[in-house]
């Protein structure tokens, strides 16, 4: 077990956002007395404009993103597992999406005071200034940091206790970390799998219509799978390198334009589904 917590690390994702959203009782009960409702809802105000933080939304959804695509499940705290052949690619892009984080919040900021304004015209009588932080105070609700840590080892557990409960907490840190690793191997098959079958359902048909991000992803993952392989194994990488030389080998337009191509690897991903599911 030690040899394999050398080979990955945990990693937590943190960002925070300011929400700019708040429920307003008032005009909550406005609204329940006008349709003499009860426990009808809650009215959820929209204190600035979506385009207002559409930037940080948007930078704060890739990095989440590429942040699951690139790690493997660990537990329910927040934390994945991050293989160390995948560490400088992880850790280059996501200084990339930070930065480009950093940088539209650093926009927002800069118009928050006309935000506020143009919320005044926009709300009329529901506007309330209490509902709107300083804009001193408004930095602060916003942070994006990435902690990396060791994974636990039953070897580095010391406590005084007797031999036979240490014995049992470290085969209990043991077994929980191979669990761990089981179902981080397991969801790779799924990923490649579930890649797979939506090609498969995509080329099903001839004059079907798909996106060229359903070739591209499908690559695009074959391509980072060597990364997160934390053991090695031998089934997936083989099974990876077939579906890379049997259904990345053509471009979208080529299978759009050439029927005949589109059958074989139509064909391919039928046979590649069926060996996937099984493994």
């Amino acid at each position: 077990m030690a040899e394999i917590t050398k080979k990955a690390m945990l990693v937590r994702l943190s960002i925070k956002r300011w929400n700019a959203r708040k429920i307003d009782k008032a005009v909550t009960q406005k609204v329940e007395a006008d349709y003499e409702a009860i426990n009808a809802g809650r009215f959820n105000k929209i204190l600035v404009t979506e385009d207002a933080v559409k930037e940080i939304t948007k930078a704060a959804s890739s990095a989440r993103a590429f942040h699951y695509d690139n790690t493997l499940p660990w537990a329910d705290d927040g934390a994945r597992i991050l293989p160390a052949k995948n560490y400088l690619e992880y850790t280059s892009r996501m200084r990339e999406l930070k930065s480009e984080f950093e940088k539209s919040v650093q926009v927002f900021l800069h118009n928050y005071d006309e935000e506020v304004i143009q919320a005044r015209e926009r709300l009329k009588g529901m506007f309330n200034p209490e509902d709107y932080p300083e804009p001193d105070r408004i930095p602060k609700r916003y942070g994006f940091e990435v902690a990396i840590s060791p994974i636990p080892e039953a070897e580095d557990f010391r406590v005084t206790l007797q031999t036979e409960e240490v014995d049992a907490i470290r085969s209990d840190i043991d077994k929980r970390t191979r669990e761990a690793f089981d179902v981080a191997m397991k969801d790779l098959w799924h990923r490649l799998y579930a890649a797979v079958e939506r090609m498969a359902e995509r080329l099903k048909y001839a004059d079907g219509v798909f996106r060229n991000s359903l070739v591209q992803n499908l690559c695009d993952l074959c391509a980072l799978l060597p990364r997160l392989n934390i053991e090695g194994c031998r089934e997936l990488e083989v099974m990876r390198k077939r579906i890379e030389e049997k259904l990345c080998r053509f471009e979208p337009e080529i299978l759009r334009e050439d029927k005949t191509r589109r059958f074989e690897d139509r064909k391919s991903t039928r046979l590649n589904s069926s060996h996937v599911s099984q493994s």
